[in-house]
């Protein structure tokens, strides 16, 4: 997942990801090609996605889309490799699993043993979040285990 696109669809969206270099480190380019809008994610908000369930952070997104909170399971295939964005703060594991209809972005906290797998419609809501939406979001800073994780 360098540089060119990865495309994570279904048969009611379709988003595209992609790493990308920024004045202030590597991002996950979240692009959804049918509204136009992207968002750029640092390995703090990738960890922060990684601990949340697809219901819940759809429930939590604005005008989240119509399918993002019925996403079914689906086992990694494994053959994929990880994308790596770190700081100073997170180390977090990107890739995408699946094929076509169960294609999911996998993101994956190794230090804190969270993951979570994003279907095409979380991804697209994702996409046209404002800064401020998708901090409240994921405002829950430490997971699910608090301050003491």
């Amino acid at each position: 997942m360098q540089e060119e696109y990865t495309e994570v669809s279904n048969d009611s969206a379709n988003a595209l990801v992609r790493r990308v270099r920024t004045g202030n480190g590597a991002r996950l380019e979240v692009y959804s090609p049918g509204a136009g809008t992207r968002v750029l994610l640092d390995a703090l908000l990738l960890e922060s996605l990684s601990w949340q369930s697809p219901e819940g952070l759809a429930s939590g997104l604005d005008s989240p889309h119509e399918r993002a909170d019925g996403q079914r399971e689906v086992e990694p295939s494994g053959d994929e490799p990880y994308t790596e964005f770190s700081n100073e703060f997170a180390v977090v594991l990107v890739r995408v699993v699946g094929e076509s209809e169960d294609g999911r972005l996998e993101i994956h906290s190794p230090k804190l043993g969270y993951q979570v797998y994003l279907a095409a419609p979380l991804l697209e809501t994702l996409s046209w979040q404002s800064p401020e939406k998708l901090s409240e979001a994921l405002e829950e800073p430490y997971g699910p285990a608090g301050a003491a994780h």
